[in-house]
């Protein structure tokens, strides 16, 4: 579901970049150059293709806002379980280890008697 939505995603950007591209503005931009400038005008009329990409673009525009949202949504609903610190990982992963059933031998802390010299194996 995230991968198709992501994917529409993208191609409703792209599609709304030529949507965009194609409005005339000031110097008629691309939707003039297409069919030497008389091609889009006689399709839609004298001012039908202006209006006509102008509320394309609009409603790709909120399509993209919404489409954003919901994949914003879903992403963060989906990793909020996935996601985890590595020292969780590796406490889980602690935890999920079995004590080993070997004895342990305890290990007393070797301490040195203020009296008592170090014990020199050569002799002189």
């Amino acid at each position: 579901m995230y991968t198709f939505l992501v994917v529409l995603f993208v191609l409703l950007s792209f599609l709304m970049v030529v949507v965009i591209l194609l409005q005339s503005g000031k110097g008629q931009g691309l939707a003039g150059s297409i069919g030497g400038g008389m091609a889009g005008q006689s399709m839609f009329g004298g001012r039908g293709a202006g209006d006509f990409l102008s509320k394309t673009t609009a409603y790709l525009a909120t399509a993209y806002l919404l489409l954003a949202m919901l994949i914003g949504i879903i992403y963060k609903g989906e990793t909020e379980e996935v996601q985890k610190s590595l020292i969780q990982k590796q406490m889980e992963k602690q935890q999920a280890v079995p004590a080993s059933d070997l004895p342990v031998a305890p290990i007393e802390p070797q301490t040195q008697q203020p009296n008592q010299e170090p014990a020199n194996n050569s002799e002189k």
